[in-house]
């Protein structure tokens, strides 16, 4: 069984832009030692992060309600659903990954790259964004605000990671990590809608740890993420509720091998570090696999929740397609391809 995790280190945002040494918790959130969950939280944010974080979640549930016919029209498959609405196409423990929809853009810049042998041979990262500007057109501002408010609290803690490398690794660049963010053009984020569980899908177990989100790692550098807000679909207004399940919710493998509930509050953002910032660091720094749980209901109602969504927000900071990130010489956008694999069925379309 999981356990609760009382040691998810926190960092004050203001330690961070007056440039306080934070080392030890950089050591203690993101380093090699059994207890680092490869997560952090920053506190103390601008005050008007929780405005911003409020009205792009909320949307989630506004655009998963929309008609069919209105999503589909931001489908984008030759970019294998990397811009614009994914549900089903997404491949999570074998299987379709049904239990979510994904809205995904890159919040920095609607056209990151103009060549177009480029956007043909990575469209994953070069296609330009496609937004719903006439069924929702009010989601690409909320996207972009919040995306933008995450990737530059996201420099920050930037700074802190490469001083901390920098001090165990000298050939490691001292600025790696905020060259990364300051001039990738590949940064993505995904505004999740985690689907009311029934239990009435044909092999859904409602209890599975990874009920909600299978494992996985993050591969780029550097994750932020919001809170998740729980919302009751039944009620007008789309009220966030407190998650009435106090075993759903994020959950960590530690570097020590040890499952660890992670708890994000309201007002605070996590950060996670990924395979490429892995690779980067030999090691010191690390990506640790995670999941996300379903509120289970009680077998003597297995509807109670059915009308319970979670929305959440990541953006997925990373390196430029030309950057080399593995030993053997390929760059991000090669690699990367590779990693898509694992979640994506090349052969057919879903």
């Amino acid at each position: 069984m999981a356990s609760n995790s009382n040691t998810v280190v926190v960092i004050d945002y203001q330690d961070l832009v007056n440039n306080v040494d934070v080392s030890e918790k950089i050591e203690k959130a993101f380093g090699s030692h059994d207890h680092c969950l490869g997560l952090l939280l920053v506190n103390n944010l601008p005050p008007n992060y929780m405005a911003l974080r409020e009205r792009l979640l909320r949307l989630a549930s506004v655009f998963a309600a929309l008609p069919e016919e209105a999503k589909e029209k931001t489908v984008h498959a030759d970019s294998r659903y990397s811009f614009g609405w994914s549900c089903g196409k997404e491949i999570m423990n074998g299987k379709p990954d049904v239990s979510k929809g994904s809205y995904y853009a890159n919040p920095i810049m609607d056209e990151p790259e103009t060549s177009a042998l480029l956007q043909k041979q990575f469209p994953e990262y070069c296609h330009p964004n496609v937004w719903p500007k006439d069924d929702l057109p009010e989601l690409e501002e909320a996207f972009k605000e919040l995306g933008q408010f995450i990737v530059e609290v996201g420099k920050q803690v930037a700074k802190c990671c490469d001083a901390f490398v920098h001090s165990k690794l000298s050939t490691f660049s001292p600025t790696h990590l905020q060259d990364v963010i300051r001039e990738s053009k590949t940064t993505k984020a995904r505004l999740l809608h985690y689907y009311p569980q029934t239990g009435s899908l044909e092999g859904e177990k409602r209890d599975d740890m990874d009920s909600w989100c299978g494992w996985h790692l993050d591969h780029g550098s550097l994750t932020g993420l919001t809170s998740a807000m729980f919302i009751e679909e039944s009620e007008p207004g789309l009220k966030e509720v407190k998650c009435p399940d106090a075993e759903a919710g994020l959950y960590i493998r530690n570097r020590g091998q040890d499952v660890v509930k992670a708890s994000i509050p309201r007002d605070h953002i996590a950060f996670q570090t990924g395979e490429a910032l892995q690779l980067a660091t030999r090691g010191l720094l690390a990506a640790t696999p995670h999941c996300v749980r379903g509120a289970t209901a009680p077998e003597e109602d297995p509807t109670r929740y059915a009308t319970l969504a979670r929305n959440t927000f990541a953006v997925f900071m990373q390196p430029s397609l030309e950057t080399v990130v593995t030993e053997d010489g390929r760059n991000f956008g090669e690699w990367t391809k590779e990693v898509l694999d694992r979640y994506y069925d090349k052969e057919k379309e879903l």
